[in-house]
């Protein structure tokens, strides 16, 4: 039987799992063997893009509002179908 070759393989690695080791599997409790840590790599500069330091304090507190107001949309999305569910079998029940 012939080996699979994948067309959309392009060799990058998506995540590294080098470091992980297998579970003992009859003596959990033992000690593990240390594996030597793997290299460093280098923190890319902004890794929480979320946190801009660009926006002043009133800034900030209007888009928390904003996401607040979207979630409160959101929830009242759900608990007015809700409701709707439950008068429905309500009236048919």
């Amino acid at each position: 039987m012939a080996k699979k070759v994948y067309d959309d393989d392009d060799g990058r690695t998506i995540a590294d799992m080098s470091g992980i080791q297998r579970s003992p599997l009859f003596l959990p409790r033992l000690p593990k063997r240390d594996l030597p840590a793997p290299p460093a790599q280098p923190e890319p500069e902004r890794d929480r893009p979320w946190e801009m330091s660009e926006l002043s304090p009133e800034e900030r507190r209007w888009y928390i509002l904003g996401a607040l107001k979207a979630s409160i949309l959101v929830a009242l999305a759900f608990i007015g179908g809700l409701g709707l569910i439950v008068l429905l079998f309500y009236l048919f029940a």
